[in-house]
Protein backbone atom coordinates (compact mmCIF):
# COMPACT_ATOMS: atom_id res chain seq x y z
CA UNK A 1 0.00 0.00 0.00
CA UNK A 2 1.56 3.11 -0.87
CA UNK A 3 1.52 6.70 1.78
CA UNK A 4 1.03 10.01 2.74
CA UNK A 5 2.36 11.20 5.40
CA UNK A 6 0.66 14.77 7.45
CA UNK A 7 3.25 16.93 8.97
CA UNK A 8 3.16 20.10 11.39
CA UNK A 9 -0.34 18.95 12.86
CA UNK A 10 -1.30 17.53 16.31
CA UNK A 11 -4.24 16.68 17.88
CA UNK A 12 -3.64 18.38 21.11
CA UNK A 13 -4.53 21.77 20.17
CA UNK A 14 -7.61 22.10 18.33
CA UNK A 15 -6.60 24.60 15.40
CA UNK A 16 -3.82 21.45 14.78
CA UNK A 17 -6.72 19.34 15.57
CA UNK A 18 -8.74 20.91 13.16
CA UNK A 19 -5.84 20.96 10.41
CA UNK A 20 -5.51 17.39 10.58
CA UNK A 21 -8.97 16.65 10.44
CA UNK A 22 -9.13 18.67 7.52
CA UNK A 23 -6.02 17.37 5.62
CA UNK A 24 -6.76 13.99 6.09
CA UNK A 25 -10.29 14.04 4.98
CA UNK A 26 -9.10 15.54 1.83
CA UNK A 27 -6.68 13.12 1.00
CA UNK A 28 -8.93 10.11 1.83
CA UNK A 29 -11.65 11.50 -0.35
CA UNK A 30 -9.05 11.60 -3.26
CA UNK A 31 -6.18 8.65 -2.49
CA UNK A 32 -8.71 6.20 -0.83
CA UNK A 33 -6.21 3.31 -1.67
CA UNK A 34 -3.68 5.32 0.26
CA UNK A 35 -2.66 4.81 3.75
CA UNK A 36 -2.67 8.37 5.96
CA UNK A 37 0.16 8.55 8.38
CA UNK A 38 0.29 11.59 10.89
CA UNK A 39 4.04 12.26 11.90
CA UNK A 40 3.62 13.66 15.73
CA UNK A 41 5.60 12.03 18.41
CA UNK A 42 2.97 13.37 21.15
CA UNK A 43 -0.11 11.99 19.70
CA UNK A 44 1.72 8.24 18.54
CA UNK A 45 2.36 7.87 22.97
CA UNK A 46 -1.46 7.67 23.12
CA UNK A 47 -2.86 4.86 24.25
CA UNK A 48 -3.38 2.06 21.77
CA UNK A 49 -7.22 2.35 22.21
CA UNK A 50 -7.59 5.93 21.46
CA UNK A 51 -5.21 5.40 18.70
CA UNK A 52 -7.36 2.61 16.95
CA UNK A 53 -10.50 5.39 17.33
CA UNK A 54 -9.10 6.95 13.81
CA UNK A 55 -8.89 5.79 10.82
CA UNK A 56 -4.98 7.53 10.06
CA UNK A 57 -2.16 6.16 11.53
CA UNK A 58 0.61 7.52 13.46
CA UNK A 59 4.66 7.58 13.10
CA UNK A 60 6.87 9.73 15.44
CA UNK A 61 9.90 12.27 15.12
CA UNK A 62 12.83 8.95 14.51
CA UNK A 63 13.04 8.68 10.78
CA UNK A 64 14.33 11.86 10.60
CA UNK A 65 17.37 10.99 12.09
CA UNK A 66 18.45 9.07 9.33
CA UNK A 67 16.90 11.71 6.64
CA UNK A 68 19.88 13.10 5.15
CA UNK A 69 21.35 9.77 4.86
CA UNK A 70 19.67 7.87 2.00
CA UNK A 71 22.32 4.89 1.05
CA UNK A 72 20.92 1.71 1.05
CA UNK A 73 24.55 0.67 2.82
CA UNK A 74 23.67 3.45 5.75
CA UNK A 75 20.23 2.12 6.54
CA UNK A 76 21.12 -1.12 6.70
CA UNK A 77 24.28 -0.40 9.14
CA UNK A 78 21.31 1.58 11.47
CA UNK A 79 18.95 -0.89 11.25
CA UNK A 80 21.43 -3.26 13.22
CA UNK A 81 21.57 -0.50 15.99
CA UNK A 82 19.55 -0.03 19.21
CA UNK A 83 16.39 1.51 17.54
CA UNK A 84 16.93 -0.93 14.13
CA UNK A 85 13.04 -2.16 14.42
CA UNK A 86 11.44 1.47 14.40
CA UNK A 87 14.10 2.67 11.70
CA UNK A 88 13.59 -0.53 9.47
CA UNK A 89 9.46 0.54 9.94
CA UNK A 90 10.20 4.15 8.85
CA UNK A 91 11.81 3.07 5.75
CA UNK A 92 9.19 1.15 4.54
CA UNK A 93 7.05 3.70 5.31
CA UNK A 94 9.00 6.24 3.52
CA UNK A 95 10.46 4.41 0.63
CA UNK A 96 6.37 4.14 -0.08
CA UNK A 97 5.48 7.62 0.39
CA UNK A 98 3.67 9.49 -2.59
CA UNK A 99 3.07 12.75 -1.01
CA UNK A 100 3.93 14.72 2.35
CA UNK A 101 1.23 17.42 3.52
CA UNK A 102 2.47 20.10 6.12
CA UNK A 103 -0.33 21.61 8.17
CA UNK A 104 1.81 23.66 10.01
CA UNK A 105 0.14 26.91 11.22
CA UNK A 106 3.33 29.11 12.06
CA UNK A 107 6.67 27.65 12.59
CA UNK A 108 9.13 29.29 10.40
CA UNK A 109 10.35 32.85 10.79
CA UNK A 110 13.30 35.03 13.27
CA UNK A 111 11.04 34.76 16.33
CA UNK A 112 10.97 31.03 16.63
CA UNK A 113 14.25 28.86 17.61
CA UNK A 114 16.90 27.45 15.98
CA UNK A 115 15.47 24.16 17.49
CA UNK A 116 11.62 25.08 15.68
CA UNK A 117 13.24 26.34 12.47
CA UNK A 118 15.33 23.36 11.94
CA UNK A 119 12.54 20.53 12.93
CA UNK A 120 10.17 22.20 10.30
CA UNK A 121 13.26 22.40 7.65
CA UNK A 122 14.23 18.68 8.73
CA UNK A 123 10.55 17.97 6.87
CA UNK A 124 11.91 19.20 3.92
CA UNK A 125 15.10 17.74 3.91
CA UNK A 126 13.48 14.53 4.76
CA UNK A 127 11.69 15.05 1.74
CA UNK A 128 14.47 15.51 -0.76
CA UNK A 129 16.30 12.82 0.44
CA UNK A 130 13.40 10.06 -0.57
CA UNK A 131 12.21 12.08 -3.39
CA UNK A 132 8.75 12.61 -2.04
CA UNK A 133 6.71 15.94 -3.36
CA UNK A 134 5.91 17.95 -0.50
CA UNK A 135 3.10 20.61 0.28
CA UNK A 136 3.17 23.09 2.59
CA UNK A 137 -0.59 24.00 3.28
CA UNK A 138 -1.95 27.22 4.01
CA UNK A 139 0.31 29.36 7.14
CA UNK A 140 2.10 32.15 8.02
CA UNK A 141 5.92 33.00 7.69
CA UNK A 142 8.49 35.06 8.41
CA UNK A 143 9.95 37.43 9.63
CA UNK A 144 13.17 36.14 8.42
CA UNK A 145 15.49 38.55 10.29
CA UNK A 146 17.91 35.92 11.06
CA UNK A 147 21.15 38.08 11.15
CA UNK A 148 24.82 36.83 11.06
CA UNK A 149 24.17 34.60 14.60
CA UNK A 150 21.61 32.72 12.90
CA UNK A 151 23.06 32.67 9.21
CA UNK A 152 22.64 28.95 9.05
CA UNK A 153 19.21 28.41 9.48
CA UNK A 154 18.52 31.42 6.89
CA UNK A 155 21.22 29.07 4.76
CA UNK A 156 18.81 25.93 4.91
CA UNK A 157 15.69 27.64 3.83
CA UNK A 158 17.35 28.97 0.70
CA UNK A 159 18.57 25.23 0.15
CA UNK A 160 14.85 23.53 1.14
CA UNK A 161 12.14 26.02 0.38
CA UNK A 162 12.45 25.81 -3.66
CA UNK A 163 12.28 21.75 -3.30
CA UNK A 164 8.25 22.02 -2.04
CA UNK A 165 6.01 21.59 -4.84
CA UNK A 166 3.99 24.62 -3.69
CA UNK A 167 3.82 27.17 -0.78
CA UNK A 168 0.91 28.34 0.14
CA UNK A 169 1.60 31.76 2.61
CA UNK A 170 -1.95 32.66 4.25
CA UNK A 171 -0.89 36.48 4.55
CA UNK A 172 0.48 38.62 2.24
CA UNK A 173 3.00 39.57 4.19
CA UNK A 174 4.46 36.58 4.95
CA UNK A 175 3.96 36.16 1.10
CA UNK A 176 6.45 38.85 0.39
CA UNK A 177 8.66 38.14 2.79
CA UNK A 178 9.33 34.60 0.73
CA UNK A 179 9.36 36.10 -2.44
CA UNK A 180 11.35 39.15 -2.01
CA UNK A 181 14.13 37.49 0.49
CA UNK A 182 14.75 33.67 -1.01
CA UNK A 183 13.23 34.86 -4.77
CA UNK A 184 10.66 31.91 -4.59
CA UNK A 185 8.64 31.04 -7.43
CA UNK A 186 6.28 28.47 -5.59
CA UNK A 187 4.58 30.26 -3.77
CA UNK A 188 0.91 31.22 -3.81
CA UNK A 189 -1.36 33.36 -1.51
CA UNK A 190 -4.29 31.30 -0.09
CA UNK A 191 -6.91 31.71 2.81
CA UNK A 192 -6.22 29.66 6.23
CA UNK A 193 -6.86 26.00 5.65
CA UNK A 194 -9.73 25.47 8.42
CA UNK A 195 -11.42 28.72 7.18
CA UNK A 196 -11.51 27.79 3.38
CA UNK A 197 -12.73 23.99 4.72
CA UNK A 198 -16.52 23.68 4.22
CA UNK A 199 -17.23 20.62 6.21
CA UNK A 200 -15.70 17.03 7.30
CA UNK A 201 -16.80 13.52 6.53
CA UNK A 202 -16.78 12.02 9.69
CA UNK A 203 -16.05 8.70 8.44
CA UNK A 204 -13.16 9.50 6.57
CA UNK A 205 -11.13 10.98 10.04
CA UNK A 206 -12.96 8.11 12.62
CA UNK A 207 -13.58 4.70 12.53
CA UNK A 208 -16.88 5.44 14.64
CA UNK A 209 -18.48 9.17 14.64
CA UNK A 210 -17.71 10.20 18.49
CA UNK A 211 -20.47 11.89 20.11
CA UNK A 212 -20.34 15.34 21.40
CA UNK A 213 -21.11 16.46 25.14
CA UNK A 214 -21.69 20.06 25.18
CA UNK A 215 -22.54 22.26 28.26
CA UNK A 216 -25.62 24.20 28.37
CA UNK A 217 -24.61 27.89 27.83
CA UNK A 218 -26.58 30.56 29.63
CA UNK A 219 -28.19 33.14 27.34
CA UNK A 220 -26.55 36.67 26.73
CA UNK A 221 -23.15 34.78 26.81
CA UNK A 222 -19.66 35.86 26.06
CA UNK A 223 -16.67 33.38 25.46
CA UNK A 224 -12.95 34.09 26.38
CA UNK A 225 -10.55 32.03 24.98
CA UNK A 226 -6.85 32.79 26.23
CA UNK A 227 -3.41 32.24 24.86
CA UNK A 228 -0.41 31.59 27.10
CA UNK A 229 1.79 32.42 24.09
CA UNK A 230 0.59 36.19 24.66
CA UNK A 231 3.49 36.14 27.40
CA UNK A 232 6.17 35.51 24.62
CA UNK A 233 5.50 38.98 23.84
CA UNK A 234 4.30 40.53 26.58
CA UNK A 235 4.78 39.53 30.85
CA UNK A 236 2.58 37.44 32.24
CA UNK A 237 1.12 39.62 34.69
CA UNK A 238 0.62 41.97 31.83
CA UNK A 239 -1.13 39.68 29.96
CA UNK A 240 -3.15 37.99 32.48
CA UNK A 241 -4.59 41.98 33.54
CA UNK A 242 -5.39 42.76 30.17
CA UNK A 243 -7.26 39.44 30.84
CA UNK A 244 -9.03 40.36 33.67
CA UNK A 245 -9.67 43.65 32.59
CA UNK A 246 -11.50 42.01 29.77
CA UNK A 247 -13.40 39.58 32.04
CA UNK A 248 -14.82 42.91 34.29
CA UNK A 249 -15.73 44.34 31.43
CA UNK A 250 -17.66 41.94 30.18
CA UNK A 251 -19.47 41.40 33.43
CA UNK A 252 -19.87 45.38 33.67
CA UNK A 253 -22.21 44.64 30.93
CA UNK A 254 -24.23 41.90 32.27
CA UNK A 255 -22.46 39.20 30.50
CA UNK A 256 -21.83 35.68 31.68
CA UNK A 257 -18.54 35.14 31.16
CA UNK A 258 -17.21 31.37 30.09
CA UNK A 259 -13.67 30.30 29.95
CA UNK A 260 -12.36 28.33 27.61
CA UNK A 261 -9.38 26.36 26.70
CA UNK A 262 -8.17 25.72 23.01
CA UNK A 263 -4.64 24.24 23.52
CA UNK A 264 -4.34 21.88 26.62
CA UNK A 265 -0.98 24.26 27.48
CA UNK A 266 -3.95 27.33 28.08
CA UNK A 267 -5.80 25.20 30.66
CA UNK A 268 -3.91 26.80 33.39
CA UNK A 269 -4.35 29.88 32.13
CA UNK A 270 -7.82 29.81 32.40
CA UNK A 271 -8.11 28.10 35.70
CA UNK A 272 -6.09 30.96 37.34
CA UNK A 273 -8.50 33.88 35.50
CA UNK A 274 -11.09 32.02 37.32
CA UNK A 275 -9.69 31.97 40.30
CA UNK A 276 -9.15 35.76 39.57
CA UNK A 277 -12.77 36.15 39.87
CA UNK A 278 -13.50 33.42 42.92
CA UNK A 279 -16.91 32.49 43.34
CA UNK A 280 -18.40 35.13 41.04
CA UNK A 281 -21.22 32.41 39.23
CA UNK A 282 -21.21 34.49 36.23
CA UNK A 283 -18.02 33.59 35.57
CA UNK A 284 -17.91 30.07 34.12
CA UNK A 285 -14.44 27.94 33.83
CA UNK A 286 -15.24 24.59 31.30
CA UNK A 287 -12.55 23.10 32.50
CA UNK A 288 -12.23 20.20 30.09
CA UNK A 289 -11.18 19.27 26.86
CA UNK A 290 -13.18 19.70 24.13
CA UNK A 291 -12.27 18.17 20.46
CA UNK A 292 -12.33 20.69 17.58
CA UNK A 293 -15.51 19.53 15.96
CA UNK A 294 -16.98 20.25 19.65
CA UNK A 295 -15.88 23.83 19.76
CA UNK A 296 -16.65 24.21 16.53
CA UNK A 297 -20.61 23.89 17.58
CA UNK A 298 -19.77 25.25 20.91
CA UNK A 299 -18.82 28.72 19.54
CA UNK A 300 -22.75 28.94 18.12
CA UNK A 301 -24.25 29.66 21.77
CA UNK A 302 -22.34 32.81 22.31
CA UNK A 303 -23.30 36.48 21.04
CA UNK A 304 -19.41 36.83 20.41
CA UNK A 305 -16.20 35.96 21.56
CA UNK A 306 -12.88 37.64 22.52
CA UNK A 307 -10.36 35.08 21.91
CA UNK A 308 -6.66 35.07 21.20
CA UNK A 309 -6.17 31.22 19.96
CA UNK A 310 -5.88 31.97 15.85
CA UNK A 311 -8.16 28.97 15.24
CA UNK A 312 -10.85 29.48 18.06
CA UNK A 313 -11.24 32.72 15.61
CA UNK A 314 -11.50 30.91 12.56
CA UNK A 315 -14.44 28.47 14.25
CA UNK A 316 -16.12 31.22 15.02
CA UNK A 317 -16.24 33.25 11.90
CA UNK A 318 -16.71 30.04 10.11
CA UNK A 319 -20.27 30.24 12.49
CA UNK A 320 -20.90 33.81 11.47
CA UNK A 321 -19.79 34.37 15.19
CA UNK A 322 -17.95 37.98 15.71
CA UNK A 323 -14.77 37.91 18.15
CA UNK A 324 -12.84 40.70 19.27
CA UNK A 325 -8.71 39.27 19.03
CA UNK A 326 -6.32 39.65 21.72
CA UNK A 327 -3.27 38.65 19.46
CA UNK A 328 0.71 38.48 19.31
CA UNK A 329 1.20 38.48 15.53
CA UNK A 330 -0.12 39.61 12.28
CA UNK A 331 -2.14 37.03 11.09
CA UNK A 332 -4.76 38.38 13.26
CA UNK A 333 -5.00 41.27 11.99
CA UNK A 334 -4.79 40.02 8.09
CA UNK A 335 -7.72 37.13 9.47
CA UNK A 336 -10.13 40.07 11.05
CA UNK A 337 -9.45 42.36 8.16
CA UNK A 338 -10.62 40.19 5.79
CA UNK A 339 -13.76 39.80 7.22
CA UNK A 340 -13.89 43.78 7.51
CA UNK A 341 -13.48 43.18 11.49
CA UNK A 342 -9.82 45.03 12.01
CA UNK A 343 -11.40 47.53 14.26
CA UNK A 344 -11.98 44.69 17.08
CA UNK A 345 -8.15 43.85 16.66
CA UNK A 346 -5.71 44.37 20.30
CA UNK A 347 -2.26 43.53 19.99
CA UNK A 348 0.09 42.93 22.48
CA UNK A 349 3.10 43.53 20.83
CA UNK A 350 1.83 47.11 21.94
CA UNK A 351 0.28 48.53 25.12
CA UNK A 352 -3.10 47.63 25.33
CA UNK A 353 -4.87 49.80 27.98
CA UNK A 354 -8.12 49.88 29.95
CA UNK A 355 -9.46 52.21 27.31
CA UNK A 356 -8.39 50.03 24.34
CA UNK A 357 -10.08 46.98 25.84
CA UNK A 358 -13.51 49.29 27.05
CA UNK A 359 -14.04 50.55 23.88
CA UNK A 360 -13.58 47.10 21.76
CA UNK A 361 -16.18 45.79 24.11
CA UNK A 362 -18.52 48.62 23.79
CA UNK A 363 -18.62 48.74 20.35
CA UNK A 364 -19.03 44.87 19.65
CA UNK A 365 -21.73 44.81 22.38
CA UNK A 366 -23.86 47.29 20.30
CA UNK A 367 -23.02 45.78 16.87
CA UNK A 368 -21.96 42.30 16.86
CA UNK A 369 -25.07 40.92 14.93
CA UNK A 370 -24.42 43.48 11.90
CA UNK A 371 -20.38 41.93 12.46
CA UNK A 372 -22.36 38.70 12.22
CA UNK A 373 -24.14 39.34 8.84
CA UNK A 374 -21.37 40.82 7.47
CA UNK A 375 -19.11 37.50 8.49
CA UNK A 376 -21.65 35.19 6.44
CA UNK A 377 -21.17 37.25 3.91
CA UNK A 378 -17.72 37.34 3.23
CA UNK A 379 -17.02 33.59 3.90
CA UNK A 380 -19.41 32.71 0.93
CA UNK A 381 -16.36 33.92 -0.92
CA UNK A 382 -13.35 32.60 1.11
CA UNK A 383 -14.70 29.04 0.84
CA UNK A 384 -14.95 29.33 -3.01
CA UNK A 385 -11.27 27.81 -3.57
CA UNK A 386 -9.80 24.87 -2.17
CA UNK A 387 -5.92 23.92 -1.92
CA UNK A 388 -6.34 20.17 -1.65
CA UNK A 389 -7.52 20.74 -5.65
CA UNK A 390 -4.11 22.03 -6.42
CA UNK A 391 -1.93 19.19 -4.65
CA UNK A 392 -4.64 16.55 -6.79
CA UNK A 393 -3.24 18.50 -9.96
CA UNK A 394 0.07 18.14 -9.17
CA UNK A 395 0.04 14.69 -8.40
CA UNK A 396 -1.42 13.63 -11.40
CA UNK A 397 1.48 14.97 -13.21
CA UNK A 398 3.76 13.40 -11.53
CA UNK A 399 5.47 10.60 -13.60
Amino acid sequence: MRNVIITGGELFNKGAQAMTFIAVDELRRRFPEHQIFLLSEMDKERPESERESYRFDFTGWYPLKFARCQTDAFLRLVCRLKNGAELKEAETIYRNCDAMIDVSGYALGSAWSDAICNRYLDHLEFAKAFGIPIYLMPQSFGPFDFGKAREAIDNRIRKLLPTAKVIFAREQEGYDALVNRYGLKNVRLAHDLVLSNTGINIKNVFVSAPEFDLPEIRTNSVAVVPNSMNSNVSSHDAVLSIYTEVISALLKRGRTVYLISHSAMDAALCRELKEAFGVNGNVVLLDRDFSCLEFNELVNKFAYLVASRFHSIVHAFKNGIPCIALGWATKYYDLLTLFGQEQYVLDFRDEIGTENVSTAIEKMDRAYRDESLKIQNKLVTVQEHNVFDVVSQYQKELP
